[in-house]
C-alpha cells in the first residue's frame, strides 16, 4: 500500500515538472525572461513595423511609403497612385484626400488649358501697351445720300489693354489719329455737280473686351468719340445754259463737317501671338456727317448723312 502511494506521488511530480518546463523560455519561442510576468505568452515581442500605423511613420523615410501604400483604403485610388519622395506628397494626393479621382482629373485639365491660354495670349502682364494701325472704307447712307460714294480712311495711334476678370474680360482704350476722304458726284437739271470732302480726326474708342476661347478669338463692344482736328471741302458745279454754253464754278469749304462724332463700336479680333493682334472693326456714327446749319450749297442743303466705318486693324503690343 505504501509502495502504491509512493509511485502515484512520483508520477504526479514528474508530470508537474514537464508542465513547468513547457511554460519556460526556449529558443525561437519569441519570449523573453521576465520574473514579473505571470501566465501564458509572457514576454512575447512583436515586430515593431506591425504595431506602427501608416499615419505615424513620418520618421522612417521610404519605409513609411510602403506601409501607407498597403494600408490605404481601396476606394482612394488617387492617393495610392501618388508618389512620395523624402516625406513630401504631390499636389494630386492632397487634392484626392477631399475629392474623387474624376474631379481631380477635371481640375488638372482646366489648369492646363489656363496655362496654355496664358502662354499664348500673354495675359501674365497686368497692363499692356502697344500701337495700332488701320485702314478701311466708310459707307454713307441717310437723307440725300445719293451721289456720295465710298469714303476712304487710314489711321494710327496708341492702344492699351487692361484685364478685368481672369483671362476672359478686359478693357481696351485707344488714342489714334484718323484721316478720312469722301467724294460726291451727281447730275442735276442744269448740269453736273462734284465735291471732295476731307476730315482729320482724333479718335478715342473705349471698349469692353471679351475673349471667346483660349485660342485668342475676342470681341470688343464700346463707344467711339471722334474730335475733328481739321476739315476741308471743294465743290465744283458745271452749268449748261440754254445756249449750250458751259460754265464752271468752284467753291471751297462750303460743306463743313461736324466737330464731334459719337458712335458705337463692334470689334472682332484674333490674337495671333502674345504681342500681335488683327481685328475687323465697325463704327456706326449717330450724328450727321455735315454741319447742316452751315451748308452753303443748295443741292446738298437738308442732307443727313450717317457713316458706317469698316476698318482692318493691326496691333503690336510691347
Amino acid at each position: 500500500m505504501n509502495f502504491a502511494k509512493l509511485s502515484f506521488i512520483s508520477v504526479f511530480l514528474f508530470a508537474l515538472t514537464l508542465n513547468v518546463n513547457a511554460q519556460g523560455v526556449f529558443e525561437g519561442s519569441g519570449e523573453e525572461n521576465d520574473d514579473s510576468c505571470v501566465g501564458d505568452g509572457c514576454g512575447v515581442v512583436f515586430p515593431a513595423q506591425e504595431n506602427i500605423p501608416a499615419q505615424s511613420n513620418e520618421n522612417f523615410g521610404e519605409q513609411s511609403t510602403e506601409v501607407a501604400e498597403v494600408t490605404a483604403p481601396s476606394g482612394d485610388s488617387a492617393a495610392v497612385d501618388s508618389t512620395e519622395k523624402n516625406g513630401t506628397k504631390s499636389s494630386m494626393t492632397e487634392y484626392a484626400d477631399d475629392e474623387d479621382e474624376d474631379d481631380a482629373r477635371d481640375y488638372y485639365v482646366s489648369e492646363s488649358a489656363s496655362e496654355y491660354a496664358a502662354r499664348k495670349e500673354g495675359f501674365t502682364k497686368l497692363l499692356q501697351f502697344g500701337v495700332r494701325a488701320e485702314g478701311g472704307v466708310s459707307f454713307i447712307f441717310g437723307k440725300k445720300a445719293d451721289g456720295w460714294g465710298l469714303g476712304y480712311e487710314a489711321g494710327a495711334g496708341l492702344v492699351g489693354r487692361l484685364p478685368i476678370y481672369r483671362r476672359t474680360l478686359g478693357l481696351q482704350m485707344e488714342f489714334s489719329f484718323s484721316y478720312r476722304q469722301f467724294s460726291y458726284e451727281k447730275d442735276v437739271s442744269y448740269g453736273h455737280n462734284e465735291a471732295d470732302l476731307m476730315q482729320m480726326q482724333f479718335k478715342i474708342p473705349v471698349m469692353l473686351q471679351y475673349f471667346i476661347d483660349d485660342d485668342g478669338l475676342y470681341v470688343n463692344l464700346g463707344v467711339n468719340l471722334g474730335l475733328k482736328m481739321a476739315g476741308e471741302s471743294t465743290f465744283r458745279a458745271t452749268i449748261v445754259d440754254n445756249d449750250d454754253k458751259v460754265n464752271k464754278d468752284k467753291h471751297s469749304n462750303t460743306l463743313p463737317t461736324v466737330g464731334v462724332d459719337v458712335g458705337a463700336v463692334v470689334d472682332l479680333g484674333y490674337m495671333v501671338t502674345s504681342w500681335l493682334a488683327v481685328d475687323l472693326r465697325f463704327i456706326q456714327n449717330f450724328n450727321n456727317l455735315l454741319d447742316g446749319n452751315s451748308i452753303f450749297e443748295s443741292t446738298i442743303m437738308g442732307s443727313k448723312l450717317y457713316t458706317l466705318r469698316t476698318t482692318l486693324g493691326l496691333s503690336l503690343y510691347i
